[in-house]
Parts: structure tokens; C-alpha cells; sequence
């Protein structure tokens, strides 16, 4: 069940890796928050996989901003893993939920300020990296694979629709996830025995949600997707200001 939530909610609104995972794996299955950090990252894997292909099938993915993207999460996310070990995990929470409410509130409000993204095209490339690196960063710290800050800033910044930005967002998020999780291999923050039942669910739900979501109309699925995120982000700032 937790991996069929993980993957309907990666799918439909590039959600799901450690967005939805972590606070399940800790209240229900009573992991602790690096167990469960490392092996939600693990579970992104999956899901954000199989609905990368849903969304590539239908011309939603665009591989020169995912070239970017994941490069530099690639390099950052191993290295917020290491460094962020012996962090405050009520911080974290709480840093991250303020972070996710920003993305909601960007996203509903986006079409009242912009028509178009805000980078101008010389500074594109720039950008990417620099969302690479937060990505990367978000990921490795908190175990969240990205969806939450990608799509936002897709959508605001370059002014993408906003399954385009779904379908970047969940390749985007290989790179950082694969290196995340191998990291968080060597610190043996994951549990293995766990990943068979995770997989299936995530797979699953994966293709439900991706599919569903391309159905959607574009304005009905942003402000879907910013109001989640408005939730979750007070959801986590709650919960780690408790810590």
C-alpha cells in the first residue's frame, strides 16, 4: 500500500519518492528517519522510472533540461548524504516544508503574474544547474527526490506546462536518486527486505498516475499540484518544528 501511494503520487503530480514515503515508512512501518530517508530514495527509483516512460511515450520529457538537471544532482546529492548524517532532523523538516509551501503558492499564482517563464534564454543553462544542485542537495538531506522543488521551478522558471515539467522532473530525478541511494547503501540506511512489496505498489501506481495526469487539463493539474504541496509543506514544517 505504501508503494502504491508512493507511485499514483509520483506519477500523477511528480510526487511520491520520499515526499509521501518518508512520513509513511516512519508512522506506519516505525522506521527511523535515515532508514526511512534511505530507503524511500531508493523507492523514487522505481517509480520515477516507470513514469518517465509513461511521459516520454507522450512527447513529455525534455532531455536537454534533464541532461542538465540531473547531471548536477548527480554530483551534489552523495555529498548532502554524507554531511547531513548528524543534522537536526526537526531543522530539515521544517527548512523543507517552508520550501514546498513556496513552490505551492508560485504555482497557483503563477498565470496571475506570468505567461512565460522569468529566465531570459541566455541564462537557461545557468538555471538548470543550479536547480541540478538544490535537487541534488533536497535529495540527499531530506530523501526527497525532487519532485516538489523541480516541478515548481520548471513551471515558474522556464514557463513549461505543467506535465512537461512532471515528465522532466521525474527523469530529472534519476541521477540524484541513484547516487542518493548508493550512498545511503554504504551508511546501511536501507532496508532491503522491504523494496519487493515497495516495488510492485510503486510500479502500479506509477502507471495509473502518470496516465491520469496527461487526461488532466494543464491549469487543473498546477493548481492541484500547488495545493498538495501547500499541504505537505505545513504538514513537515508542523511536524519538524514538534522535533
Amino acid at each position: 500500500m505504501i508503494g502504491l501511494v508512493a507511485g499514483f503520487g509520483g506519477g500523477l503530480m511528480s510526487l511520491g519518492g520520499g515526499t509521501l514515503i518518508v512520513p509513511l515508512l516512519t508512522g506506519w512501518a516505525k522506521l527511523s528517519q535515515l532508514d526511512a530517508r534511505g530507503t524511500a530514495l531508493l523507492v523514487s527509483i522505481i517509480s520515477a522510472f516507470t513514469g518517465t516512460i509513461v511521459y516520454a511515450l507522450d512527447a513529455q520529457v525534455n532531455w536537454w533540461v534533464v541532461l542538465w538537471t540531473g547531471s548536477a544532482a548527480l554530483v551534489t546529492a552523495p555529498v548532502a548524504v554524507h554531511v547531513s548524517r548528524h543534522w537536526s532532523t526537526g531543522v530539515l523538516r521544517s527548512a523543507f516544508g517552508i520550501v514546498a509551501s513556496m513552490g505551492g503558492i508560485l504555482l497557483i499564482i503563477k498565470g496571475m503574474l506570468l505567461s512565460h517563464g522569468f529566465v531570459p534564454a541566455p541564462l537557461v543553462t545557468p538555471f538548470l544547474i543550479c536547480v541540478g544542485v538544490l535537487t541534488g542537495a533536497v535529495a540527499g538531506v531530506v530523501g526527497i527526490s525532487g519532485g516538489p522543488v523541480l516541478a515548481p521551478l520548471f513551471v515558474f522558471g522556464l514557463g513549461m506546462p505543467q506535465q512537461l515539467a512532471q515528465g522532466c522532473s521525474l527523469a530529472a530525478r534519476l541521477p540524484s536518486s541513484i547516487s542518493g541511494s548508493m550512498q545511503n547503501f554504504r551508511h546501511n540506511n536501507i532496508r532491503l527486505r522491504m523494496l519487493p512489496g515497495l516495488a510492485v505498489g510503486a510500479v502500479g501506481g506509477a502507471v495509473v498516475g502518470s496516465k491520469l495526469a496527461l487526461l488532466l487539463p494543464e491549469d487543473t493539474l498546477r493548481t492541484l499540484f500547488g495545493v498538495l504541496l501547500i499541504i505537505l509543506g505545513v504538514f513537515y514544517s508542523w511536524s519538524g518544528w514538534r522535533r
